[in-house]
């Protein structure tokens, strides 16, 4: 009975974790703008960079690419994405002033005027020529006014995303009547002039052709860069931005609801009125439910994977879950605790899952289709592979491995460096789900073994050093053997079955590609790992120190190519992390080099 309660605790205790990011969201600003009922703000169709997502997804990425975060600060109250898009087409003025663009050039920052990390937009605007001007420079200056420049547009394109405000008008409904009135009295002067046989007079045309270039000017920018405009504007089964729908001559109907509503919202936020922004953006969202064919289920759906972060939950949960497992290491009395433990990093695993399958069900694709998703991935197969060895044979060491590789994945993850939507559209060369689920999946499952076996080994080199005996010595080995089995033969698989796909989209199977280069040395690094220990050629504590360096190798062939960015898979390049990157590898030699240390006595 004791036992039961004790489950049922860990169990609640450990939901609470994992639904604690939605829990912040609740009673907060965030309920208003970016709460999951339905209908939502936050729900809203948009389309950015080719895909069709929710309004909520739209604007975290657009403040993520600005500000490095999904919330931030405004009037001393944390404000989410949805929210902190409606004030920056309501309040530009005001929102110009707010440091939340960033830059981790400190260098940079206070040459903007700004504080630590973070400046404003109208302290970089006024030197943007300046910056435009160091991009001739080669040097990390250079790098850094790039950045900024590229905060700045995505700043500027967020303000115009959902209504706009034209020179001499009062409000965004305002901007709409005055472009109606402006286009009439252009049209009535162009037909009189025609019936009356004269010049039309400039004077009446003036006021449209103004109007007419500013608009014509946006669109210019917005179609220069397209992956960075947000679209909220339906007509004809796409999306328009509100620029572009002015301009459009025959507007569909939902169209014009959907700008009336948008503009709508933006004086009454304006105003202070923000109770009835919300509730008009709501009504919106539910008459465009009715009126558009779209999934409105998977947009409400993917709306609410955002509030509930499980990638966030998940790594709390680990986190609790390898506490709960080292501190059990050193106690006597630890039954409670294990139980705790167990729990944390079920539902840590069950979670991490959770927000994989989630991706799936809204990309409509396997589960790894980019770097990001990569890394998510391998954690999850590591931290499954390791539980359930956990449960089936009561290892302490493989639980607590088990929850530092999902820990460690999702770290890793959420501190990529961030260049758009992580369930972007998929490149040419990998549109195709049968060969992202063949290749990707099973060599993302060998690399993950791979990685499992690595820590495993480096727990038992280092537990060697602080007296574990010659019999745990073994077992470790024998545990490491058999992952980095299973390990060797996803890697095979998923190296030949990349080679077919190669010779399939570029014509050869095997071009020495860095890549593909990296998975031959992850693949013989294996081979030579398990030959090793198979023929007797080193010892189990030899064995375990090459196991705890094929990390290193698997590190390198998977992201050290990534990181020199050169070859055909350009879709996985990333840019900085070599200081990570070492970082890992330093910490991998150390834990091998344990082994030259002589054993403590008991």
């Amino acid at each position: 009975m004791q036992c039961k309660i004790t489950l049922f605790t860990a169990f609640f205790v450990a939901l609470a974790i994992a639904l604690s990011p939605l829990f912040q969201r609740i009673g907060s600003s965030f309920s208003s703008f970016d709460g999951i009922g339905a209908p939502s703000p936050g729900a809203l169709p948009c389309l950015k960079a080719g895909r069709v997502m929710p309004v909520s997804s739209a604007a975290a990425d657009s403040l993520k690419l600005a500000s490095g975060r999904t919330s931030v600060n405004l009037g001393g109250s944390r404000t989410g994405p949805v929210k902190w898009l409606l004030a920056l087409n309501a309040c530009p003025a005001k929102m110009a002033g707010e440091p939340f663009l960033r830059s981790d050039n400190r260098d940079m920052v206070e040459f903007l005027g700004g504080r630590g990390r973070y400046f404003s937009y109208a302290d970089a605007v006024e030197k943007a020529g300046l910056l435009r001007g160091s991009l001739r420079r080669n040097s990390p200056q250079a790098h850094a006014a790039e950045a900024v420049l590229g905060a700045l547009a995505v700043y500027e394109q967020a303000g115009v995303a959902l209504a706009l405000r034209l020179e001499g008008t009062s409000g965004c409904l305002g901007t709409l009547d005055a472009w109606h009135e402006a286009m009439a009295e252009a049209s009535a002067e162009l037909e009189a002039a025609e019936r009356e046989k004269r010049h039309p007079s400039l004077d009446r045309l003036y006021r449209a052709n103004r109007y007419f270039q500013f608009l014509q000017a946006l669109v210019q920018v917005e179609e220069a860069d397209p992956n960075v405009a947000l679209r909220v504007i339906p007509h004809e089964g796409s999306y328009l931005t509100p620029a572009a729908a002015l301009l459009e001559k025959n507007l569909s109907p939902a169209g014009w609801t959907a700008l009336k509503a948008y503009a709508a919202a933006c004086d009454a936020y304006a105003a202070g009125d923000e109770s009835t922004a919300a509730e008009t953006l709501r009504q919106l969202s539910g008459e465009l439910e009715s009126i558009l064919p779209m999934d409105s289920f998977k947009l409400h759906f993917e709306h609410c994977v955002n509030a509930i972060e499980p990638f966030l939950g998940g790594f709390l949960l680990y986190g609790m879950s390898l506490v709960c497992f080292v501190v059990s290491l050193f106690l006597k009395r630890r039954k409670t605790l294990l139980h705790f433990a167990t729990v944390f990093l079920c539902m840590a695993v069950l979670w991490h899952l959770f927000g994989i399958a989630a991706r799936m069900y809204i990309q409509s694709r396997p589960p790894v289709t980019n770097l990001y998703s990569s890394v998510v991935f391998a954690g999850a197969v590591a931290s499954l592979f390791g539980g359930t060895l956990y449960i089936l044979r009561r290892q302490l060491p493989v639980a607590a491995i088990a929850c530092a590789s999902g820990l460690l994945s999702l770290l890793v993850a959420m501190n990529l460096p961030y260049s758009g939507d992580t369930m972007g559209m998929m490149r040419a060369v990998l549109n195709s789900n049968f060969w992202l689920t063949m290749h990707v999946m099973t060599i993302m499952i060998g690399y993950g073994s791979v990685f499992f076996a690595g820590f495993l080994a480096s727990y038992h080199l280092v537990a060697r050093f602080f007296g574990q005996g010659e019999k745990g010595l073994k077992a470790g080995a024998c545990g490491v053997y058999r992952i980095l089995l299973v390990a060797l033969f996803f890697c095979f698989l998923g190296t030949m079955l990349g080679g077919i796909w190669a010779d399939m989209s570029w014509g050869r199977f095997w071009g020495w590609d860095p890549k593909e280069n990296g998975a031959l040395m992850t693949l013989l690094w294996c081979s030579c790992s398990l030959h090793a220990r198979l023929l007797h050629v080193c010892s189990c504590q030899g064995f375990l120190v090459l196991a705890s360096l094929g990390n290193i190798v698997a590190a390198w062939g998977w992201f050290g190519v990534n990181l020199m960015g050169i070859g055909l898979h350009s879709y996985g390049f990333v840019e900085g992390g070599w200081f990570w990157f070492f970082l890992f590898v330093g910490l991998q030699v150390l834990a091998a080099a344990s082994a030259l240390i002589p054993q403590r006595s008991r």
